[in-house]
């Protein structure tokens, strides 16, 4: 069972934490939880003969006061950044520099990545998800529905941490490292309250689901625009030599040759356009995804 000493250390730590980001909140807290449970099995099985008090004291004071510990972490994410799209203030280019520079961006090319992936995550969250609930709904009436619905609830945790960590490489949005921190050794009825009680649990669910819908509309706006914008840009190669057309809105509507010109530079536009436009909603999804999946703790 938990130590009443770790407890009140945890508490007292999440209160140094105040004001942090709360994704860094839930890893600092998962962190320590994990660390000083782990070491305090550990100490009281080399040392039989010693009191839980001072058990708890030694690996207290081994591991460091709350306050230092919530300074090492905020010294520790002054030089620690997603992987691509980065979260730390950019100098904005204006004019045309600025708008055709975004092509040489990694962030907006991550943030296409993002959507046009978006679909095939979509699927699997959504397929598991729904295949889980409807499991869990016919099992709930029997015994064995209660452990096997946690343990769905589990893994929806578990894809909700592996969306965070693709949302921070790609987006630049900070996200959690680690599952939601849930005390342990409370028994069951404490793990199931930990589950179901939390409200992470129930918004990284509905986020899941969401996924679908939104991939489908991500996947099929930016796949679109991509492409019409490289179609356009190549209109004279495709029309011309290859005689493929273009804009295939009635079977016998060609671009002509003077109107070329217009619709490749339109094209060079849409180009980065396009770009801009998936950093954008990157950045909207990010907010999206640290609402309903970073826990509030």
């Amino acid at each position: 069972m938990t130590s009443r000493g770790i407890s009140r250390y945890l508490d007292d730590f999440r209160r140094q934490l105040a004001g942090m980001d709360r994704a860094i909140v839930q890893d600092a807290l998962s962190d320590a939880e994990d660390h000083l449970t782990s070491a305090l099995e550990t100490y009281v099985t080399e040392h039989p003969g010693v009191s839980p008090e001072e058990a708890v004291n030694q690996v207290i004071e081994s591991y460091g006061s709350p306050g230092e510990i919530a300074e090492q972490y905020r010294r520790i994410e002054e030089y620690t950044s997603p992987a691509i799209g980065s979260t730390r203030p950019r100098v904005e280019k204006r004019g045309l520099r600025g708008f055709f520079g975004v092509i040489a961006e990694p962030s907006a090319w991550a943030a296409m990545l993002y959507m046009i992936f978006g679909l095939a995550t979509g699927i699997v969250y959504f397929t598991w998800t729904t295949a889980a609930l409807s499991v869990s709904a016919g099992l709930i009436v029997l015994v064995i529905g209660v452990p096997v619905t946690w343990l769905f609830f589990l893994s929806f945790r578990g894809l909700a941490l592996v969306e965070g960590r693709i949302v921070e490489a790609l987006l630049g949005v900070r996200m959690p490292r680690r599952p939601v921190f849930v005390r342990k050794g409370e028994g069951w009825w404490g793990s199931l309250k930990g589950v179901f009680a939390t409200g992470s649990t129930w918004t990284s669910l509905v986020y899941l689901i969401l996924m679908l819908p939104l991939g489908v509309l991500y996947f099929s706006l930016f796949v679109t625009l991509f492409a019409l914008s490289l179609s356009m840009i190549a209109s004279p190669v495709l029309e011309l030599v290859f005689h493929i057309q273009v804009f295939d809105l009635y079977e016998s509507w060609w671009i002509p040759v003077w109107l070329m010109p217009f619709v490749v530079i339109a094209g060079a536009l849409l180009f980065p356009g396009t770009l801009h436009l998936a950093r954008s909603v990157g950045r909207l999804h990010g907010r999206l995804a640290r609402t309903m999946l970073v826990s509030g703790s």
